[in-house]
């Protein structure tokens, strides 16, 4: 038996190396950012937690949202 799905196997593997690999690389920017803030001032580590939230929020939504397109173009 051959697998005659290759184009749309690799599509399937490129689509969820996008949606994993977005949020790990943006969290993966903005974590020393706010570590090397919090290490320089530790008295201010609410301030620096509260500057970080919106970027990371904004992460969260957008790949939520990837994951849900994902869903709806692959389960039909």
């Amino acid at each position: 038996m051959r697998f005659e799905y290759w184009h749309e196997g690799l599509i399937f593997i490129g689509c969820f190396l996008v949606m994993v690999g977005f949020p790990c690389l943006m969290v993966g920017f903005l974590g020393p950012k706010l570590i090397d803030e919090i290490g320089t001032w530790p008295t201010k580590a609410a301030q620096a937690q509260m500057r970080v939230i919106v970027p990371l929020l904004l992460v969260e939504v957008v790949s939520f949202c990837m994951l849900a397109a994902f869903f709806q173009f692959f389960s039909d």
